[in-house]
């Protein structure tokens, strides 16, 4: 019997593993290489990630002075009672009485984006005094400094800006803009290597116009819509909005923060206290009477009338537009596509100047009644 030292490997499970080498030979002088199976971490279920995401970003709101935000076509939003403003100034005046870990927390249990806008404008750490300069540097310095909990595996899943009333610039390349919507579309495209096809109305973005017509379906089309109010569904808009009207005085349900008077619309609230209670200065335009109660709207005047901006392009005819919501409803005219509905009757129209202009005609115009046939031979017969 061969006593000399060999190797003996054993098997490995599981098709991998790691070498130990046990130093201290067996009693027959056999050299065991003991091979244990490799674990391989399992890849993360989307459930998984989703639910480290919205931790993660709870930890940074919780522990900094991180503002999250939402947009909708042309407006800021609170992230955390949906409130819509123009101006990012009005937006963290607003967001400060959100306060506590709680409604924080609420919020993220319930989002289901697969990143949240936040502004670092003024960017601190509410544990220590010591400054920090970007989103990354926060993180690894709540990492390091404080035991935050943070697993990076899925990714900072936050987007970064420096809201500013007068302009927003890029913090990637510096490139300025005077209103966020183009800077999400800039970001999207040019820095996070994205398609290019944004949705209007939430800013997501898709590798196709397909399937961006899909989203807009499932998401933003107005089937099957539901009162916020009290869960009643309702097959179209404009039966929500009857709905809303009548049982919830939906129509005036911005109040006025100095007097008794309510307003359908935040706009039309912030209008009134300007010029009514003075609570801001109104902008005017350079070149024509015209008032507004924020510059961003007093800006996108200036460049749409007074300087014709038009940098849309229609790629069939040539025509152009001032933004690409109006280039949107110009390509109806070459798809033949109908996708606005009158709201009275729910015939089609292939733009929504078209729809509103025949809302106008036959719906708000008073009708002349409809005269019956006089037929001259009816009850002539037999007399």
């Amino acid at each position: 019997m061969d006593t000399g030292k060999k190797n003996w490997l054993r098997e490995p499970r599981g098709g991998q593993a790691t070498v130990e080498i046990d130093t201290e030979p067996y009693e027959d002088g056999k050299l065991v290489i003991d091979l244990e199976p490799v674990r391989v971490k399992k890849p993360l279920t989307a459930r998984e990630k989703r639910k480290i995401f919205r931790s993660n970003v709870v930890e940074v709101l919780t522990k900094s002075t991180v503002m999250p935000f939402r947009w909708l076509k042309s407006s800021y939003r609170c992230f955390y009672c949906y409130d819509i403003f123009q101006e990012s100034s009005d937006l963290k005046s607003h967001q400060q009485v959100h306060i506590g870990d709680q409604v924080k927390e609420q919020a993220m249990s319930n989002y289901w984006e697969p990143v949240v806008y936040v502004d670092i404008s003024n960017l601190s750490c509410k544990l220590c005094p010591e400054p920090v300069a970007d989103l990354y540097d926060l993180i690894d310095h709540l990492i390091a400094k404080h035991d935050v909990v943070y697993n990076k595996d899925v990714g900072i899943c936050m987007v970064a800006f420096k809201l500013d009333n007068f302009n927003v610039n890029c913090l990637a390349c510096g490139a300025s803009f005077y209103t966020f919507g183009p800077l999400l579309h800039h970001t999207n495209k040019d820095h996070k290597g994205m398609s290019a096809i944004l949705c209007d109305v939430c800013g997501q973005h898709f590798k196709d116009a397909n399937l961006l017509r899909l989203h807009v379906k499932a998401v933003h089309e107005n089937t099957g819509l539901l009162c916020t109010d009290c869960g009643e569904k309702f097959e179209t808009r404009a039966k929500l909005k009857t709905h809303q009207k009548n049982q919830h005085n939906i129509d005036k349900k911005y109040k006025c923060l100095m007097c008794a008077q309510t307003f359908q619309s935040h706009y039309k609230r912030s209008r009134h206290m300007a010029s009514e209670h003075k609570n801001r200065q109104e902008v005017k335009c350079l070149h024509c009477p015209k008032t507004f109660v924020f510059r961003s709207m007093m800006m996108t005047h200036l460049r749409d009338t007074h300087l014709k901006v038009r940098n849309h392009i229609c790629g069939i005819c040539g025509w152009k537009a001032f933004n690409s919501n109006r280039l949107k409803n110009h390509m109806y005219k070459h798809s033949g596509e109908k996708n606005f509905k009158c709201e009275a009757c729910d015939k089609a129209f292939t733009t929504k100047k078209i729809m509103k202009a025949h809302f106008a005609r036959m719906h708000k115009t008073p009708q002349q009644p409809i005269m019956p046939f006089e037929n001259p031979y009816v009850g002539t017969l037999g007399s």
